[in-house]
């Protein structure tokens, strides 16, 4: 089992990682849920016998649901809002699209996310984010052009 966690644990780390910084967009908080997610997943490897979508699908929902609750922590209201910009595999260039994806309601962040950097179909968003896909159609609607909004206003 410990062969099987490393595996899982290296495969998608960054993955999990990179959902938890959507939330959070704080790299230190995003450690801190990713080594939460992990520490669940050791407990729980029983549960899974290979590293498949199955896998990746729980740890997902494991990283919405510690980042949702930490977000509503009485802890995280107190303390300041830290920028970070330094994604793993993220090139310089790209920070601009990732400030501006920070600047626009977490629903449609984490929709967007999903959908083209993590390339979840529809169907496997609202799944894992528990609602209607035509709710996730929305959110993609309204989150490109919330997105293309921001982007438009910092050009000069």
């Amino acid at each position: 089992m410990e062969t099987l966690f490393t595996e899982i644990y290296s495969n998608y780390y960054n993955d999990v990682f990179r959902l938890a910084y959507s939330y959070t967009l704080n790299r230190s908080d995003a450690e801190d849920i990713l080594q939460q997610t992990f520490t669940k997943l050791y407990k729980n490897i029983n549960q899974f016998n290979e590293t498949n979508k199955v896998v990746k699908k729980w740890l997902f929902r494991v990283t919405i649901n510690d980042s949702k609750n930490y977000l509503l922590s009485a802890w995280k209201r107190k303390n300041a809002f830290q920028e970070d910009f330094e994604l793993f595999g993220i090139k310089e260039e790209e920070n601009t699209l990732f400030y501006d994806l920070k600047k626009i309601p977490k629903k449609y962040r984490i929709t967007i996310y999903l959908y083209y950097f993590e390339g979840y179909k529809i169907k496997e968003i609202a799944d894992i984010l528990k609602t209607t896909e035509s709710n996730i159609k929305q959110r993609l609607k309204r989150g490109k052009e919330k997105l293309k909004m921001e982007m438009e206003s910092g050009i000069i």
